[in-house]
């Protein structure tokens, strides 16, 4: 499962990038604007990618200092 939600991040990571260039330049890259349904829905992404970031980042932090030991191997690294 944490793989799967590493795989996914990722891959929100793309979408996040190429939904702001859509936005960045809607002229120039219509077609890539188009795929999102034109610069309202590269913005609707864009902005969903960004919530489904920083929610798994949020979750991250919370599970590295639920588990004190885990947190103190990453730091240290044994």
């Amino acid at each position: 499962m944490q793989k799967l939600l590493y795989v996914g991040v990722l891959l929100t990571g793309v979408v996040i990038v190429a939904s702001g260039f859509a936005i960045w330049k809607p002229v120039q890259l219509r077609e890539l604007a188009a795929l999102f349904g034109g610069y309202e829905g590269a913005r609707l992404v864009h902005f969903f990618a960004m919530v489904a970031i920083v929610l798994f980042l949020v979750v991250h932090v919370v599970l590295a200092i639920l588990m004190p030991k885990s947190l103190r191997a990453m730091i240290r690294g044994r």
